[in-house]
């Protein structure tokens, strides 16, 4: 099936989390590399939800290890990230369906990898981070299990801050390439996957395009197609 005609959505596809550079942060002092979610990929371009969202032309450098790493410019904006069109020609194009097709494979016969035992990926990965004095940021949380979390900001807080994840206090543990550990400060609670959702009153605020207005589709898409995101 040529390139061009591939379905763009996959199952379990947002099981697969990555690390992105925006062009204008490879630059500048700080954080620079961030973790993201894949939301749907084809051989042209991905969706991914992220924690800092560049602006609609900038670079973009992604890697996630199904699928190597992508370079591409961002096309638009999606409620909790941007969609990418890649840069390269049709051996570029070709290469990648050739990843997707296999993962598709991996997928369909039960070899999706399996994750470390009791942690887990949210369904909303972005969220909010509040810090001590009251700043408050995107965030994307990369898993998390009854005790823990690990977060990518646009911030490293330093060890031992006490933060707030979505609506659940926590303190920071431990720093890493693209985010930190954080251990929650709560008893471990059945909701605890809601709480560390962005909490109501800062949803619009944090909300890159309201998802009603939402479109993936490509101009040549038939209306099946699309991004998968809708």
């Amino acid at each position: 099936m040529p390139a061009a005609e591939m379905s763009l959505g996959i199952d379990n596809i947002s099981a697969v989390a990555g690390r992105y550079v925006l062009g204008h942060q490879a630059r500048r002092p700080g954080v620079n590399i961030l973790a993201c979610r894949l939301r749907a990929i084809s051989p042209t371009g991905f969706t991914a939800a992220a924690p800092v969202i560049g602006a609609v032309g900038e670079e973009v450098s992604a890697s996630f290890a199904p699928f190597g790493t992508l370079h591409g410019h961002i096309l638009r904006h999606v409620a909790d990230g941007f969609a990418v069109e890649l840069d390269g020609g049709a051996d570029v194009a070709d290469a990648l369906a050739d990843r997707i097709e296999a993962f598709r494979h991996r997928t369909w016969h039960g070899m999706a990898d399996r994750r470390a035992a009791k942690r887990f990926m949210p369904a909303e990965p972005r969220s909010v981070l509040i810090l001590e004095h009251g700043t408050v940021l995107p965030c994307l949380i990369v898993d998390y299990s009854a005790s823990s979390a690990a977060v990518s900001a646009d911030i490293h807080p330093p060890v031992g801050a006490s933060v707030t994840v979505g609506q659940v206090p926590a303190r920071v543990v431990r720093q890493f390439d693209v985010g930190f550990a954080v251990h929650f400060e709560l008893p471990p609670a059945e909701e605890l996957e809601s709480m560390l959702e962005t909490p109501p009153e800062w949803r619009d605020t944090l909300a890159v395009v309201p998802p009603q207005h939402i479109d993936t589709r490509e101009p040549d898409d038939t209306p099946a197609e699309g991004y998968g995101y809708d």
